[in-house]
């Protein structure tokens, strides 16, 4: 059995993969060594993603998330990771 993305799947991970290198810089870890750092560092990364529209990524378009896949889950998680 042959597995690939589909040039969609593709697109989005590429997208993906785009947008976390933005959100989170090469240098996160050391900028962020402080505890208190790291609070507002996670506090304003998931605010981020909730204003970017990246939370309810499984959620139905109908209420507001983006009605993703199994796969494209996935793909989202995976590049999140």
């Amino acid at each position: 059995m042959h597995l690939e993305y589909t040039p969609e799947q593709q697109r989005l991970r590429t997208e993906l993969r785009t947008y976390f290198a933005t959100l989170v810089p090469d240098n996160a870890y050391a900028r962020y060594a402080e505890p208190a750092a790291q609070k507002r560092f996670y506090r304003d990364t998931v605010r981020r993603l909730g204003a970017d529209g990246w939370l309810g990524v499984g959620w139905p378009k109908e209420y507001g998330g983006r009605g993703l896949t199994p796969m494209e889950q996935f793909i989202f998680f995976d590049e999140a990771a």
